[in-house]
Parts: C-alpha cells; structure tokens; sequence
C-alpha cells in the first residue's frame, strides 16, 4: 500500500524512500488489476468450426504482445455457458500493460446449422438474384452479373443439347465424337458437384439459412440468437465484469449484432436506480448533432466515442446494467445489409427509423430518452425520483463500434465479405481498412477474409492484428 512520506521543506529532492514509494504505487495497480475484471465474447463466422479452434487462435494472436506472461493463459471450466464443448481462456492482470484479469468466451452456433439442403441456398439466391442490378451494392455487382452469366450459359448449352439430341442424324464416327462432350460434361460435373457440395453445404448455407427468415430457418435463427443472448445475460448477471467486448467474424458480426439489439431491450433500464443528474446523456443529442453535421474524421470518431464511453458511465452510475462497451466487427457482410436484411434500401431505411436496425449514432426522429418515476424510501420517507432511460432504439449511444476489413478490388483481391459500414449503419461507426498480418501465399486475394488475426509477424503496415489489439481496448485500467 503506498505510504504518505515526509519531506524537507522547499528541498526540492526526491524523499529518501521514494523507491518503496514507487512499489507501493505499482502495488496499488496490481490490486487494482485485481478487481478489475473483462469478458471478451468472440463470435466464429461460416463453416463447420469445431469449438475452440477460432478462440484460441483468436487468443493466441492477441496475446503475443504480452511479453510479461509470454502470451500465456489458463484453461479454465466455462460456467457462463451451457455447451459443455467450450472453455474460457483467462490472461492474468498486467500492470504494464494497464490489463485486468479478462476471460475470453467462445459463443458457438454452428452445431445449429446441421441439416443444410441445396433448397435453402437456391431459395436465399433466388430472392437475391431476382432483384434489380440498382438494389445491388456496387462490390457485389461483379458476382451478380457473372451469376446470370453463367446460369444463362448453362441454360443456352442445355437448349442445344436438346436440340442437337431431338434433331441430329449423326453418322457413326460423329456419334463417337458427340460422345466425348456429354462423358467430358458429366465428368466436370462431378467434380463441381464435390467442390460445390463443401463450399455450399458447409460454408454458404450457414449464411442462406441464417440471413433467411423463412419458416424452415426460423427454428435456428431463434436458437443461435436466443443462447447468444443468453450467455451475454449471464455474463452481467454473474456480478464478476466490469466491461464486456462482443468480437464477431463474418457471419458472426451480424449474430453479435442481432444480439446486442435484442439484449439492450431488457437491459436499458436500472434493476437498482440511482437517481442523480444526468448531464452526459442530456448533452449526448448535441454531441451526435455535431457528428452529423461534421465530416468523418478520425478526430471527430474520437470525439464521439469518448462521448459514447462518458455517457456508459453515467448509465452505469444511474443503476443501468448494460455492460458492452464495445462491438467489433471484422469482414463483416453488414455492408451488404440493405441487401441481405431488407427487401430494398428503401425497406432497410424505413427498419433504421423504426428502431428494427438500430444504427450508430442513434436515430433521432424521436427523443433520445425518456423518464422514468420510481418511488424510493429515503430517510424514512417515500419519495418519486426520476431517472432518464435511453429508447430501445440506442444501444450503439453507448457502444462503440469498430470495423476492420480489407478493402476490395479487381475482383479478386481483398476482403469481398466484409467492407465499411459507416454509410450504412452510421457516421458513429468507425471504420478501419487494414492489410493481412501475414504476407504469406494468396493472403491479399479474397482468402483474406479468414486472416484477420493471423499473426505472421508483418509491421511496417497498417496491420489486422496491431489494429485488432488497440480497438479491442484490453488497457482498461488506462481509463
């Protein structure tokens, strides 16, 4: 504990003792690393993932800057979750590097998605592919345009077929010969058949059956979001966080996101009120006022997401439960969202205004907050106090929200999945374009959607990993 150490007046020297000063002020971090404790929830995208094998690659590339533990973290029992499959990993408080105690949390849903048919992905391609080129966002066109193609081939070859079987009078030789193309074909077909098969089945459907509202997929959406929500519910009952980060990959981002939609509903309002002045919530319509009207700068989503932090701890001081400080995406196809999550862009923006899709920062067609009486026994005397509530439309008022991804090009370079969401979901979300970490083989074509913590040692650059790591805000203790 530090100890007050007298000094010689107008001295102007250190005390004798300030070196045990000094410990007694490190100790005091330490204690305090202690206390504080942080959840991070890391969400996998498609694909038929064992469990674990995203969250500890995920945990093992963050932590490789912690010199002091040498990347190293216990395997602990996960008692937040009821999948018996998964663990929380858990890295020690670090002093030096202003970290707390943090456990690292796998939600894992992809067990939901056995079952996967060829109907659910033709059924979810046939209502995007049936739209018009203008309701396609402007990275996707390339794949639309060259779906058409390519089904408008296939259907000219079946068509001469046809007609070539039907009126052909061929000779023998020439039968032989016609033969070659059908056997060539079919041979062809059946190894696309085995490629589509896996990339289909066990990558693309996942995304078809989840972003597909339809009678047969309602089952799993219902399953994935409401355990999601679940181990989130857990996590701030437990009494253990101080703060909780939701980190989602791919599909996983729009999983993270469904969540946090849903979960602030319940948990905008305080279990406890602490009645006080709010000054930051009242002053926070005035804050997004000055974004809108501002161009995006690094600076200005500094200002805001301080802004957004400073008004967590006022909902927190007032009795408001909500823990999730930050959201972080990484690839994420919410870019497409206005094709993927509506009809239209007209049909997405008329869900952002009605609260359906909250956005960052906050819609404000209506009031941002609203009170609340609650009735109180102080001093022996009941009295009515109020407390402001914000609307179930604005958890992203005090969520940060980060994006990572790598920028598209050329058809085949970059992240094709993910993209910026700022023109989409808000001038509050931050978005970052990196480079892989590695510069290993295909790392820059469209494989780099699954290397957004790969670490391969690269520096120099604008990195996924150095930027992962910084918006993940590990240095709690800092604040």
């Amino acid at each position: 504990m530090e100890q007050d150490t007298p000094q010689t007046p107008n001295s102007g020297k250190e005390p004798e003792n300030a070196p045990q000063a000094i410990v007694g002020r490190v100790q005091a971090l330490t204690d305090q690393a202690r206390r504080v404790r942080q959840a991070v929830v890391v969400i996998h995208g498609i694909g038929e993932q064992r469990p674990m094998d995203t969250l500890r690659g995920f945990v093992d590339a963050v932590l490789s800057d912690d010199t002091a533990s040498g990347g190293k973290y216990r395997n602990k029992p996960d008692a937040m979750n009821e999948l018996f499959e998964t663990r929380c990993l858990q890295s020690p408080p670090n002093h030096q590097l202003h970290r707390p105690l943090t456990d690292y949390y796998e939600y894992y849903w992809a067990h939901h998605m056995q079952g996967s048919k060829y109907t659910h992905v033709l059924s979810w391609l046939k209502g995007v592919l049936w739209r018009r080129p203008a309701m396609i966002p402007p990275a996707l066109r390339p794949v639309y345009f060259g779906s058409w193609t390519l089904i408008l081939l296939i259907a000219s070859l079946w068509g001469w077929g046809l007609f070539d079987a039907f009126t052909g009078h061929p000779s023998f030789i020439e039968g032989l010969r016609r033969q070659i193309r059908p056997f060539s074909g079919g041979l062809l077909l059946l190894l696309l058949q085995g490629a589509g098969s896996h990339l289909v089945l066990k990558y693309l459907a996942d995304a078809a059956r989840y972003l597909t509202p339809s009678p047969d997929n309602i089952d799993a959406r219902v399953k994935i979001r409401g355990e999601g929500i679940k181990l989130l519910r857990t996590l701030h009952e437990s009494g253990k966080y101080s703060r909780i980060v939701v980190v989602g990959h791919s599909l996983g981002s729009v999983i993270g996101y469904d969540i946090i939609r849903n979960l602030w509903v319940e948990m905008r309002k305080p279990l406890v009120p602490h009645p006080r002045k709010q000054p930051e919530l009242q002053a926070f319509e005035h804050v997004i006022e000055k974004l809108e009207d501002a161009a995006v700068t690094p600076t200005a989503l500094d200002d805001y997401q301080r802004s957004q932090h400073d008004l967590w701890k006022e909902f927190r001081a007032a009795g408001i439960p909500w823990l999730i400080t930050d959201f972080i995406t990484l690839g994420a196809p919410l870019t497409h969202a206005q094709l993927l999550m509506a009809d239209n862009p007209e049909d997405f923006t008329r869900k952002t205004e009605e609260y359906e899709y909250p956005i960052c920062p906050p819609n404000m067609d209506d009031p941002l907050y609203y009170h609340q009486q609650y009735q109180m026994n102080l001093g022996g005397e009941d009295v009515i106090r109020n407390v402001y509530i914000p609307n179930h439309g604005a958890p992203f008022a005090c969520t940060r929200w980060t994006n990572l991804y790598f920028p598209y090009s050329k058809l085949i370079f970059g992240d094709l999945v993910g993209g910026p969401l700022n023109g989409v979901f808000g001038k509050g979300v931050r978005d970052l374009a990196v480079a892989p970490s590695t510069d290993r083989f295909l790392a820059g074509t469209l494989m780099s959607h699954t290397l957004y913590w790969t670490d391969g040692g690269r520096t120099g650059i604008k990195t996924s990993l150095e930027v992962l790591r910084k918006a993940l805000r590990l240095d709690f203790l800092r604040k």
